[in-house]
């Protein structure tokens, strides 16, 4: 059983309740059967939207729409003076309402995939729910818009057997939770509730006696609302080898807060006071008036290093598999040739792919239940959080600015934070943060990097010094030094109101307490000769960090 949040889409807050499904294998035929009806209700709606798509490229009107909106590009990049701004950014606005309006002559809009799966649910006469069909269409239409607005290149079909979740849009018709149970038609399946799990039941507390929740609503106003199940997603998994399926109850809702099973009393309490987080791609920075932490993510479970070591191996395993089974794909430098080519894979391959595959769940797993351990110790620390908005899918993708470096005269490198961001997970950690302070009752606010500067701003002589990325300690002009990331979360612990720049006042006020467990921590650190990514932090005796989660 997990519990976790689910803010993807959701104006009001959300958790999720994830319970294993009881049953025999005849039991989940049913299952089975749905997951491959949506996966062709799913592969059937993006081949339309494919062709609807296609279609619509082919018209003059759209063709014409591409060069004015290339040609407005092309001005935005080069204008400086400011009408001329105001007019191409109005220009490109009138211009998406022209695509928007092609697209919807077209039917490519959600909704208009709604109706054309009719045909395809008839098909199969009626076995799946129409709610669940509309959302499944709702699925390809997410995919589709990728490849529309130009997140995307191309889409991807599902293979047979490789469905492997569905859900509704509401707790009323098809798969539904009811007085414990998940029913669908006249099926009842029974859920997999441990007896000593308190968590869960107290969330099954609150959604039996429909307690109210409040939350504001982006207007600013507070809205009351009952706890409930607003839908329920069926999802199929392969654990060490063996399918299993659980329900995720959607709820309406904060989660509950996690007790001592022993006292029953709330285990992790906020604290009291701001706190500044400086989250890089591997490593975390946390200032706060009780406490200053330097780490790095995903580095509490000790299996993580054996996993990853076991993912080397098996990938090393399957490219020798894969080159003596397709010789012929690989040119004489051993580099795969280009244009089409057929491969082929041994029964062993395919097994060890299973268990990479297993290694894989593994390592995320590992990965979370660090970042929860985090976290659950971090909300102690305060109970206002100041954070940088960082973009890291952006940190993901390769440079397109071709270089040539200075020093070596070659050409660099295109890679950026991909494999490192892969390992350590930010973005999931931030999620999991702003999620559990939210659901106690404290402030999570990301601030702008562009305006608020903490990597820059130097508050004893209160101006922005620029450094370069590889500058890992902040000088100030007495010759004190800092550690870059710690000073950059002291400065955000120490933000105005509106999280819009530092308050100087305030920085002068806590910097001799910040500087005391600066030393501290930059000593336990040293002492322990723990290796801390990107820190510039040096230690006496050498040692190698190895690539944690």
């Amino acid at each position: 059983m997990k519990v976790g949040v689910d803010m993807a889409k959701a104006k009001a807050p959300s958790f999720i309740i994830d319970v294993e499904i009881k049953g025999k294998k005849r039991d989940f035929f049913l299952i089975e059967s749905e997951l491959e009806i949506n996966r062709v209700i799913y592969n059937t709606s993006l081949g339309e939207y494919l062709k609807r798509e296609k279609q619509m490229k082919r018209t003059k009107r759209y063709k014409k729409l591409v060069r004015i909106s290339r040609a407005i590009k092309s001005h935005l990049a080069k204008n400086s003076n400011k009408e001329k701004m105001k007019y191409y950014q109005n220009e490109q606005k009138s211009l998406s309402e022209e695509f928007k309006k092609l697209r919807e002559e077209f039917g490519l809009t959600e909704y208009s995939m709604h109706e054309y799966i009719k045909q395809v649910r008839n098909h199969f006469k009626g076995k799946i729910n129409s709610i669940i069909a509309q959302k499944t269409a709702t699925r390809a239409w997410n995919t589709i818009k990728n490849k529309l607005f130009g997140k995307a290149k191309k889409v991807a079909f599902v293979k047979r057997g490789d469905m492997d979740s569905f859900e509704g849009k509401n707790n009323q018709t098809g798969w539904r939770f009811k007085e414990g149970k998940v029913i669908s038609n006249d099926r009842v399946f029974a859920l997999k509730v441990i007896e000593m799990d308190m968590y869960l039941k107290e969330a099954f507390h609150l959604l039996t006696t429909q307690q109210i929740f409040q939350y504001k609503n982006q207007d600013g106003e507070t809205v009351s609302e009952f706890y409930k199940v607003k839908y329920v997603r069926i999802l199929k998994r392969i654990v060490r080898g063996s399918v299993r399926y659980y329900a995720q109850l959607v709820c309406a809702g904060y989660p509950p807060v996690k007790r001592d099973k022993k006292t029953g009393l709330v285990k992790y309490h906020l604290g009291e006071g701001p706190v500044g987080i400086d989250i890089g791609t591997s490593s975390i920075a946390v200032s706060s008036k009780s406490k200053v932490l330097l780490k790095n993510l995903g580095e509490n479970i000790k299996k993580v290093e054996h996993v990853q070591r076991e993912i080397r191996l098996l990938n090393r395993k399957l490219d020798r598999s894969k080159r003596a089974t397709n010789p012929l794909n690989y040119d004489e430098a051993g580099r795969i040739r280009k244009g089409k080519k057929q491969w082929g894979f041994s029964k062993n391959y395919k097994k060890l792919k299973a268990q990479l595959k297993e290694l894989y769940r593994k390592l995320a797993l590992y990965r979370k239940v660090s970042h929860q351990y985090e976290v659950n110790r971090m909300v102690m620390l305060g109970d206002k959080f100041y954070i940088e908005e960082m973009n890291f899918k952006a940190l993901q993708r390769r440079a397109k600015k071709t270089e040539v470096s200075e020093i070596t005269g070659k050409y660099k490198k295109k890679k950026r934070f991909g494999k490192t961001i892969s390992h350590r997970s930010p973005a999931s950690f931030v999620s999991i943060l702003s999620r559990k302070v939210i659901a106690l009752g404290g402030t999570f606010i990301k601030v702008k990097t562009s305006t608020f500067k903490a990597s820059q701003y130097d508050h004893k002589a209160d101006k922005c010094k620029k450094k370069d990325l590889k500058e890992r300690w902040h000088k100030f002009d007495d010759g004190t030094r800092v550690q870059r990331d710690l000073y950059s979360a002291f400065l955000l612990m120490n933000s105005n109101l509106l999280g819009l720049e530092s308050d100087r006042t305030s920085c002068l006020n806590t910097f001799d307490q910040f500087f005391k467990f600066h030393e501290k921590e930059i000593e336990k650190i040293e002492k322990e000769n723990e290796v801390i990514l990107n820190s510039g932090i040096v230690l006496k005796v050498k040692k190698t960090a190895r690539c944690a989660a």
